[in-house]
């Protein structure tokens, strides 16, 4: 008797999927009003790379999980002439390399804390949702700053919206699920 071939659980009443189009970025900036989630073109789920460490033995090889690091993601925004939230994204940029003034360019040295302590330092939330407009699950991301800006081409032949693309770095991550799903990491410490 083979596998019963249906949609299995898959299909079931109380399943709902995650889309790829119920989500939102918002990004908190330290000199500036939080960037309108609104104004958000395209986004991304934060990547985890693991290394692996080599052991060498006699004859033999493994390897075991080293550091982690997070993958910078990248972030696109309509660029609109008169959203006050944008300039909060530009004031951003220009703290972080100062692009208005070539002569000077000056650098924000600071990580900074994000209210009392001003510095390139921002942080983000991209939340998803089911149909309902409910939030599914949450990561916020802290200690960000934009590693690359592609302030985007122009084109006389297009009829498409001026964009900016940022890539953005970041070193902590905390993941909320809120749709039911619980996990609890398995580590019982140094046995």
């Amino acid at each position: 008797m083979g596998i019963p071939m249906g949609m299995g659980k898959l299909g079931g009443p109380d399943i709902v999927f995650k889309r790829k189009y119920r989500w939102t970025f918002d990004l908190h900036v330290p000199c500036g009003p939080a960037v309108g989630e609104q104004v958000v073109k395209l986004a991304a789920r934060p990547n985890l790379t693991i290394e692996e460490t080599e052991i060498n033995f006699l004859h033999g090889k493994m390897w075991i999980p080293g550091k982690g690091t997070w993958e910078t993601i990248t972030v696109t925004y309509y660029d609109i002439g008169n959203d006050p939230t944008l300039g909060g994204l530009y004031s951003w940029l220009a703290t972080i390399y100062d692009f208005t003034n070539p002569v000077n360019l000056y650098q924000s040295s600071r990580r900074g804390d994000g209210a009392a302590v001003r510095g390139y330092s921002g942080e983000a939330d991209l939340a998803l949702y089911d149909g309902c407009g409910n939030i599914m699950e949450n990561w916020h991301m802290s200690n960000m700053w934009p590693q690359a800006i592609n302030f985007g081409e122009l084109d006389y032949s297009s009829s498409e919206e001026v964009t900016i693309e940022l890539t953005l770095r970041y070193s902590e991550v905390t993941y909320t699920p809120y749709c039911g799903m619980s996990f609890t990491p398995c580590c019982d410490g140094c046995d």
